[in-house]
């Protein structure tokens, strides 16, 4: 481990975290920058592949029928606004995938965080000239309808529903409500360290996105689960059939709100390219170089968490380079 601490502070300066499990134990556990293992952490993206769970467990509970039920179902009173015809076809896989059109090409921040009703202000941006799954459209803000479509099918808002079918079962503690108002708020819930919380909008939906935050081994433990084909401790959380359907690759290296890095392939996240190594593995990532990945082959997770920097090196790079190897030997 001395290797990777000095990696680590020379290379990956920001990493706060770093947790490991292997065959159910647990066999590294490191902080950095004066962290520890009660600090939690905004991962930002992370969040993304935790919703793709719960949307998993609505569908295992019968909350919503299956990931081919059209989004519209729960909003039946929704009109339709100019150039949203493809809406009426979108389905929850679509927003899985990030498949679904918008009439937007960067994400419009100000218009949907200034609504009263950031998930359906986001539905309104579906559409214009693309049509259903003609490209990968990674949106942050786009997804944020799953809240309120998630509070629709089971009753509950995301937060309430996170805490009991997945939060409480994983034998994670408490999360507030994160004290985000506005801009200036939005920016200091980015930067402060310790912010244990999650966010949500004036209308009571939590954000789908970004706006999470968990200690290090929270984000692990979650992996931990998915690795073991939904068990926890014995309990069942989440089917096999959706953890299945959710690491297949359905569109290029994204599964169900998952990255999928099939190995000994270079492939590009976002605008950075890298070698995915020896092992195939999937992947809950955020800004920063935050992530949980599964390798099925080891029997292991790796969760790291970091600090907000935009563009830092990759921590695939690390994992593969000398974390990963750092495991083979104690095995």
């Amino acid at each position: 481990m001395d290797k990777i601490r000095e990696i680590i502070g020379k290379e990956y300066a920001n990493t706060l975290g770093i947790i490991a499990y292997k065959d159910g134990e647990k066999i590294i556990e490191e902080y950095f920058r004066d962290a520890n293992a009660e600090e939690s952490v905004h991962t930002f993206s992370i969040v993304k592949s935790i919703v793709g769970i719960l949307v998993g467990i609505a569908i295992d509970q019968g909350f919503v029928e299956g990931v081919h039920q059209k989004v519209l179902d729960f909003f039946p009173d929704y009109k339709l606004k100019r150039n949203q015809e493809q809406l009426k076809d979108v389905t929850v896989e679509n927003y899985l995938t990030m498949t679904v059109p918008y009439k937007f090409k960067s994400e419009p921040w100000t218009k949907i965080c200034t609504s009263e009703d950031w998930g359906m202000k986001a539905l309104e941006q579906v559409g214009g000239k693309e049509q259903i799954g003609e490209r990968f459209h990674y949106s942050t803000l786009g997804i944020q309808i799953l809240a309120n479509l998630l509070k629709e099918a089971t009753g509950m808002n995301l937060k309430d529903f996170a805490t009991k079918y997945l939060f409480e079962p994983l034998d994670i503690k408490e999360v507030p409500i994160a004290k985000v108002y506005d801009r200036a708020s939005q920016e200091e819930f980015y930067k402060t360290r310790n912010n244990r919380g999650w966010v949500k909008d004036p209308s009571d939906n939590y954000t789908t996105g970004w706006g999470l935050s968990l200690t290090t081994d929270d984000f692990a433990k979650i992996g931990l689960m998915v690795l073991n084909k939904g068990i926890y401790n014995g309990k069942r959380i989440l089917s096999e059939e959706y953890i299945e359907q959710m690491l297949t690759e359905h569109e290029e290296s994204y599964g169900y709100l998952w990255w999928i890095y099939k190995k000994n392939t270079t492939i590009k996240i976002i605008r950075k390219e890298y070698n995915t190594g020896k092992y195939d593995s999937y992947c809950m990532n955020g800004v920063g170089g935050s992530l949980v990945t599964i390798i099925p082959e080891m029997n292991t997770v790796i969760c790291m968490t970091c600090s907000l920097v935009y563009n830092p090196k990759p921590r695939m790079e690390l994992i593969n380079q000398y974390i990963l190897p750092y495991i083979e030997k104690l095995s």
